[in-house]
This record gives structure tokens, sequence and C-alpha cells, in this order.
């Protein structure tokens, strides 16, 4: 638990006012703290005691303008939680070595005293079975790990966005050995950068050409023409593949049905041809690549090498499509789910002036006056992840292993970097509001306060340094804590003080479990209540 939680809390409780102060007291109304508050709850995974306060010591642009510059900003706390993630900077091409046994094999050496051939060949396979799913555990880990405890925000949640709109599923086979250097090189790297240079990045990447099939698509031949000495090639008996292409203009560029028909899939597919792997990384195998010129979206390309498919990436990538598609994504994910015309319009010119340049963009969206409009405020709802980091940021829960609340991600249907679908989770209201998601939900915040959960403990959570405080002082730390200051509805604050009355009246003879227990009662309501949904 930082330290700097503690003094927080610590700092709430002295400069709290008399007990009988409740949630609508606690904050000022001014516009400024609202705009702030806003911000921080799209601009970040959940807002934490003294997060309004700095954002207004500083002021909100220069408070943007640092979190997009992410390497000036410590983060001790999640370099600490993570030493040891061994996959987190190895190449793809490091890690498939280290799977084969080549680099292992030379720095293990031969047999040591008192270890044979065979005790030493088993011990070798013994350290590659571990290696084979090591990133696809660590990598998922080291996802939560980032949004729950970073202090660079903005970035965890920008690359939320982008892992999503460039999904990639770490359960096909192949693709976990390529994630960490996917999420390294492609995700965070490239949030920060121009979108063209993102879309390339992705597009030779090992992760997404094997995720999407395109590492086996080859130029069709006659049968006739795929024999080698009277025997069948197997490697040219594949043919085209159409999935990347398909997806690389309906998710990744200009957007489902906008302007291209199935003639132009099959004519980029066929641009692609020959865009593969190799020991990890990417190749161009010309032999299996179509010859000839070839039309996509009205450009003609030919050459018969990679460039062919370079010349198209970096086309679709500057198409206006493309432009008005992907910005209105990230509209729709930072400001609403039908986001402000006007907002979007004005965002479309920066990318123009700036040849597509995110974190440009990204400013624009979030210094927009149309962002910070009421009809803009608590209207998107929080996905299972957002709403299970913000639970933990707001309680100040100790997440020592986060094996246990991956394992609830997938109870709640978003596991992390397992979506089957090319389109990635969506961010929208109508796909996670329904009864189900709900009930689940509140069993997450039931057993995240109760200690429930795998490698997730309260214990040492400011919010318990209050037990033997009046009950009044509790529902202030609550409010200021889970709601950063928010107002609760009616409906929700009705049985929370009725709650706290009870708790009043026997409070002094009441045992530290007693106290926990109501004190646990009265957290899982607020973090289950409809309120803390939204954001």
């Amino acid at each position: 638990m930082r330290k700097t939680a503690t003094l927080l809390f610590l700092a709430l409780l002295v400069c709290a006012p008399a007990p009988a102060v409740f949630a609508e007291d606690v904050e000022g109304d001014d516009i400024t703290t609202k705009r702030i508050r806003h911000l921080l709850r799209r601009a970040t995974f959940g807002v934490r005691p003294g997060d309004v306060e700095e954002v207004r010591k500083i002021g909100i642009e220069a408070w943007i303008d640092r979190q997009l510059d992410p390497v000036t900003i410590p983060d001790p706390e999640v370099e600490k939680r993570l030493e040891g993630y061994e996959t987190l900077k190895m190449t793809t091409g490091e890690y498939i070595r280290m799977l084969r046994g080549d680099q292992m094999s030379g720095e293990m050496g031969p047999p040591g005293e008192g270890e044979d051939r065979i005790a030493r060949a088993r011990r070798l396979q013994r350290q590659r079975n571990r290696l084979r799913n090591l990133a696809r555990r660590e990598i998922p880990r080291a996802i939560l790990i980032k949004a729950v405890y970073s202090e660079r925000q903005l970035h965890q949640v920008m690359a939320e966005f982008w892992r999503n709109h460039f999904n990639v599923d770490l359960n096909k086979d192949d693709v976990r050995y390529y994630i960490p250097d996917y999420e390294r090189e492609v995700i965070y790297k490239g949030s920060l950068g121009r979108f063209g240079d993102m879309l390339m990045a992705s597009a030779k990447h090992p992760a997404m050409l094997f995720y999407l099939d395109n590492h086996v698509s080859q130029a069709p031949l006659a049968r006739a023409n795929r024999m080698i000495a009277g025997r069948e090639d197997e490697n040219r008996s594949r043919g085209l593949n159409e999935n990347y292409a398909r997806e690389l203009m309906e998710l990744h560029t200009v957007g489902a049905d906008n302007g291209y028909e199935q003639d132009d899939v099959i004519s980029l597919a066929l641009v692609l041809t020959g865009w593969s792997i190799d020991q990890g990384e990417f190749t161009f195998r010309k032999p299996y690549h179509a010859g000839g010129s070839k039309r996509v979206m009205g450009k003609t390309v030919k050459g018969g090498d990679v460039k062919e498919g370079e010349d198209v990436i970096k086309y679709l990538a500057k198409h206006k499509r493309t432009r008005e598609y992907v910005v209105g994504k990230l509209a729709t994910y930072f400001q609403a789910d039908e986001p402000s015309e006007k907002l979007v319009k004005d965002a479309c010119k920066v990318w123009g002036k700036t040849k597509g340049d995110l974190k440009a963009i990204t400013k624009a969206i979030l210094m927009h006056d149309d962002f910070y409009k009421p009809e803009s405020m608590l209207t998107k709802a929080k996905t299972p992840f957002e709403f299970a980091v913000s639970a933990m940021r707001a309680t100040g829960a100790n997440m020592s292993d986060a094996g246990g609340v991956l394992g609830r991600l997938g109870d709640m249907g978003q596991p992390v970097l397992e979506q089957e679908d090319p389109t990635g989770y969506s961010d929208a209201a109508v796909d996670w509001m329904d009864t189900g998601v709900l009930a689940t939900r509140w069993q997450f915040a039931f057993d995240l306060v109760n200690d429930r959960i795998p490698g997730v403990r309260m214990q040492g959570s400011p919010l318990y340094d209050y037990l033997r405080q009046s009950p009044e002082v509790w529902e202030f730390l609550l409010q200021k804590s889970i709601f950063a200051g928010e107002r609760l509805g009616s409906l929700t604050m009705a049985p929370f003080r009725r709650r706290v009355k009870g708790v009043m009246r026997k409070h002094r003879k009441m045992r530290i479990a007693e106290l926990r227990k109501e004190f646990n009662i009265l957290a899982t309501l607020m973090l289950g209540s409809p309120e803390f949904q939204r954001q």
C-alpha cells in the first residue's frame, strides 16, 4: 500500500468537518471541480483521494500534457510489482530462441557433476514447458497491475483502447509467444505516436499475422504448379486467406462497408500475400506473393514485392474515411457512446494538421468544450475491466497476485487479451449493463472487501484505520474514497444511511470483527451501486 494513499486518508480525517457531514457537503459544485472529476473518470481507471486536488493545483491542460509524456512520470510502484516478470523486455526472437533451447542450452552448458545427459535434457525440457506459458501468464497480469497502480494513467487508458482496436487473442496458438513484444512495440509505443506508424507496426507484427492467418496466405496456384518432384508441396497448398485484409479495412482503417467492396478485400489479400513469419520475426516470402497489378479502393499497386503492401497500408492510414472512423471511435471511447459531431469534426482537423499524431488527437478530445458538457458526464458505463480496476483503486486494496482478479474478469465476460472476435471488447453501455453482468459485479464488490478474491487483500487499506471512529466518519471516508466526492443517488443513500444509523446505536460496544463486517457491507453497497458503474 502506498504511503501517499495512507497520508491522504489521514489528511481527510483530520480536515473533516463535524461527523454529521455527508457526501453532498464534501466537494463544491464549481464548474472547474466538475470538469476535473469528469476528466479523471475518463482519462484514468478510477479517481483516488487527492487526484482532484492534484489536477486543480496544476491545471487541466498541464495535467493532460504531463500524462501524454509518461516517461517523465516516475512509476516506482509498478516497477516494484513487475520485478521478476521475465518476458516484458524480451523480443519475440529472444523468446522463440529460448523456447527452442538455443539460448538455454548455451547458458546451461554441459552436464554438471552428478547430472548425466538425460537428467540435463529433462531439466531443459521442464524449463521449456514453463516458458511456453510464461508470457500467457505474465502479460495479462502486467496489464492489470499497470492499470491499478500506474501513475501514468492516461497512457494505460489509451493502451486499453488500442488493445481492442488492434485486437489479438492470446489463446490462439503461437500468439502467446508474440504478445510481449506486441504489447510493448505496437500497443504502448504506438499509442503515443502517429496512427500510420502504429498501423504498419501492427500489420507486420507476428501476433497480428498469426492471429488473422496472413502468415499462411499465398498466391493461388493450380495444383500442377504446387508439385515438386512428383509430390505436392505442403507449403503451397493453402492458397489465399482474406481474414487480415478484411479486418484491416473493416476494423483497423476505413470501417465496415465504408467505401470498399468484396473485390477490394480480395485485391488487398493478394497484395499482402507473402507477408509471413520466420523465427518469430516478420518476413516477406516473395515466392508466395501474387504478381501483377492490383487495385484497392481506387489505388493501383504493382511491383511484386513487400512495397505493394506498405504502399496500400500507408494509403489506408491517410484515407479520409479512416480519419473519420478512428476519430469517431476515440470520441466514443472518451466522450460518449454518441459523441458530439463538432468534437469529432474538430479532432479530425487535428489529425489532418498533425498527420495522425495520436497524442495531439487525444489532447484535442480531452480539451474540447463538448467533452465537458453536462450531457457527456456520467453517461458511459464501465466495462468489467474498468469496474474491477476502479474498485481496487478506490478501496486501496492490495493485489499481490493478479490471477484472482483476472479470473473474475473472465466471469464478468472480459478476460484480458482473450477476445476471439477481432472486433475486440466493446465499451458501449448497451453491451455491459444487463442484470447478469450486474450480479457478477455485486459479487466482485462483496468478495473484494471481504478478502475472498485470491491474491487481493483489504488488510492495510487506509479505510480500515477508522473502524473505531464514529460511523458518520465512516460514511465521510467511504464517500471521499470510493466516489472521490461524487454524489450518491437517493435510492443508494437511503439504505446506506439506515445502516449507518443502526450501527451508531451500538457502535462503541461492537468488536472489531463486527465493525469490519458492517464497514464491508457499506463498502459493498457503494461499489455495487448504479453510480459506481458509471463514468
